[in-house]
């Protein structure tokens, strides 16, 4: 996408104008759309949030009433095999039913069994019944819990199908709007002047940075020198109060430095077309997982460039289906999953070059996106929200 800079260039000639009001209409109107699609997506990535833990939470549940009924079976069976046992050796004949009876003898042979349970038993049935009990409230929040889900599962169909549905949209907002080579044109230098101006408060901020902890590296005026074994010189007189004095009183501490920029070395966009996403750094996911990604919304098919010089490794796992770990000149590595399918093989590659396309395979079946990474160093991964925002996507 090309990213909309808001700042009115200088004036030109009339037709210069022209062509600066048509851009300025064409950057509100990507921009425009740019935020609904990213709201939907906002919306559907916490719907899926949510289903997730709303399904393990409901397997868990399903585990635990399937335990307890185990044990309630148990329970039963121990129960009525000692009951049975005793009621056979007490000469009665015939085994009612623990639950009905029909004829008469059925009520009074039930009567006995019960004795013979109550007597042999009581610590069993007691045990059983408590048992009952909570299988019978687990089935109940079985119950909620998978209807809860199934109401889950209806909102984020929805929620998906309208962020594809705004995603499409932004796409044709572009086309329609880049159409115009002047348009485009204009759009495309006022992205390059909004690089330059972040590359410029990423270098600001740095140099600051750099002075803070040099200061911070400074010795404290202010604490105390250990003697030395040199012989004392004589202390001066004491000021008189006409005598100004030898030492100023210690500045006050520097104002602690904004934060740093993400340093995105001139990192592009990874998705080459239309995309919307959102911050879900650390959301919960299945399994007790947390999400170290941003997702970014595109349809199936979309291409996937490298976002920096390097070499690209394709790979395939049961999570991210098709992936590829670009390992940037810069020092950083880059993770992208999810894909339809790759472009090439595993080689050194250009910025900007094609190195596959958006799909849904791994665990991201239905939803076409593409999982993106960004590891400092080549370490843990940090938030990537704030790179692939400053690359104007």
């Amino acid at each position: 996408m090309v990213a909309a800079v808001t700042a009115t260039l200088r004036p030109g000639p009339a037709g210069a104008q022209v062509d600066e009001d048509a851009a300025d209409a064409a950057a509100q109107a990507i921009a425009s759309a740019q935020e609904q699609a990213n709201d939907a997506a906002a919306a559907f990535l916490q719907a899926r949030s949510d289903l997730e833990v709303l399904e393990d939470q409901a397997a868990r549940l399903v585990d635990e009433r399937d335990a307890l009924q185990a044990r309630v079976d148990g329970l039963r069976e121990q129960v009525q095999s000692v009951a049975i046992n005793r009621y056979m050796s007490s000469g009665s004949t015939g085994i009612p039913l623990l639950t009905s009876y029909r004829e008469p003898s059925d009520r009074l042979q039930a009567d006995v069994l019960s004795e013979i349970v109550t007597e042999v038993s009581a610590d069993a049935l007691d045990q059983f019944s408590l048992a009952q009990d909570e299988l019978d409230a687990k089935t109940e929040e079985v119950e909620q819990t998978q209807a809860a889900v199934e109401s889950q599962q209806q909102e984020f169909a929805e929620l998906r199908d309208r962020a594809e549905a705004d995603v499409l949209h932004l796409r044709e907002v572009e086309e329609e709007r880049l159409a115009d080579e002047q348009v485009r044109l204009a759009l495309e230098a006022r992205e390059r002047e909004r690089q330059r101006q972040v590359a410029e408060a990423q270098r600001i901020a740095a140099e600051r940075e750099a002075e803070a902890r040099a200061r911070q590296q400074q010795p404290d005026p202010s604490t105390p020198v250990e003697p030395t074994s040199e012989p004392e010189l004589p202390l001066p007189p004491d000021p008189t109060p006409d005598d100004p004095p030898d030492a100023e009183p210690p500045s006050p501490p520097p104002p602690t430095p904004p934060p740093t920029p993400p340093p995105t070395d001139g990192m592009i966009c990874p998705v080459q077309g239309a995309s919307a996403y959102s911050d879900t750094w650390g959301a919960p996911r299945s399994g007790g997982r947390t999400h170290e990604g941003v997702d970014m919304l595109a349809p199936t098919g979309t291409p996937l460039v490298a976002v920096t010089a390097g070499s690209v490794q394709f790979s395939q796992n049961s999570l991210g289906g098709n992936a590829v770990w670009l390992s940037g000149a810069n020092g950083f590595k880059y993770y992208y999953a999810h894909l339809s399918a790759f472009a090439g093989s595993s080689r050194s590659v250009n910025q900007g070059e094609v190195i596959g396309y958006i799909g849904d395979s791994g665990n991201a079946a239905g939803t076409p996106h593409l999982h993106f990474e960004v590891h400092p160093g080549g370490g843990s991964a940090v938030n990537p929200t704030p790179y692939v925002s400053a690359a104007g996507c």
